[in-house]
């Protein structure tokens, strides 16, 4: 199994000199399974992944698009995608209800007059719309897991198996416990427990991993400052890796003010904190452009 980084920023696309490293598309990953495409979310880094789709050469390509969730930064990229024009073309997009509205509606919504100059009904290729009611659920050669994750509206963690290989894919999450802070229900130790099992899935749901992409957007410091907002601490992501027993894990979904200087200092961080645990994981920042073979 192949994976490619296409776009590893979060919440707004930062181009310029302080990001080359790292990437200032937003989110977008590519599985390469046998012969069997899978990408999950549909960022602006998509847009330069269709191309190479373009330029490989492929008439008639079938691509697996999973989303994780319809906020901006993780589908704004699908109307640039270049399959979706060729009429030979065959896209299924996978994804579950949101909180007011189907997924093919909020992707075709962002194409409307106001804002896009071509319609989502005037895209010429195949496109069709997988809702997730089952786990796990085949696509492809793969083998294809879901779970929720903890982030405002609802968002989706993907598990891909194939030929024993397994691929774990946590953005835009935060653990389930700061939910007590913000409820203020720290007293009840019902509630605590059932918190408690919620972050123990999201462990079980990583471990085995060959390679974990996991949202670490902030420092402890901007964690602080930012409960709620659905998105983790470095330290946090790198405690469920460690906990999951994972053997590689990839900081993702970076904060747009965090230079590549900023990232560098931060992984080594990261790295200084896991060997202080006695772990042997590997750790690093998701760099756009960067292939995996696990």
């Amino acid at each position: 199994m192949r994976i490619k980084f296409w776009g590893t920023r979060g919440s707004v696309p930062t181009p310029g000199p302080l990001t080359v490293k790292y990437g200032g598309n937003t989110p977008c990953v590519e599985v390469q399974a046998g012969k069997t495409r899978i990408v999950i979310d549909a960022g602006t880094g998509i847009r330069e992944m269709g191309r190479a789709v373009a330029r490989s050469g492929d008439p008639a390509p079938e691509i697996h698009l999973l989303i994780s969730h319809a906020h901006w930064d993780h589908i704004q990229g699908f109307p640039f995608f270049a399959p979706v024009l060729n009429p030979k073309a065959k896209i299924r997009v996978y994804g579950c209800q949101g909180t007011g509205h189907r997924l093919e509606k909020v992707l075709g919504m962002q194409m409307d007059d106001d804002y896009f100059p071509l319609s989502f009904q005037e895209l010429a290729a195949d496109i069709r719309f997988v809702e997730i009611e089952t786990n796990p659920f085949t696509v492809g050669e793969t083998q294809v897991e879901s779970t929720f994750l903890n982030h405002p509206g609802l968002a989706l963690g993907f598990n891909v198996v194939h030929e024993g290989r397994k691929f774990c894919y946590c953005s835009d999450t935060e653990p389930f416990r700061d939910l007590l802070l913000r409820e203020d229900a720290s007293g009840c130790s019902q509630i605590g427990r059932y918190v408690e099992s919620l972050d123990r899935k999201i462990v079980e749901f990583a471990t085995g991993s060959d390679l974990f992409v996991i949202d670490g957007m902030f420092t402890d410091d901007e964690y602080g400052k930012r409960l709620g907002w659905g998105h983790s601490s470095m330290s946090d992501a790198l405690m469920v890796g460690i906990s999951a027993g994972v053997k590689r894990l990839y900081i993702y979904h970076h904060e747009p003010n965090h230079s590549d200087a900023f990232l560098d200092d931060m992984v080594e961080r990261a790295r200084a904190s896991v060997r202080d645990k006695g772990s042997s994981m590997e750790v690093y920042c998701a760099k756009e452009g960067e292939e995996v073979e696990i």
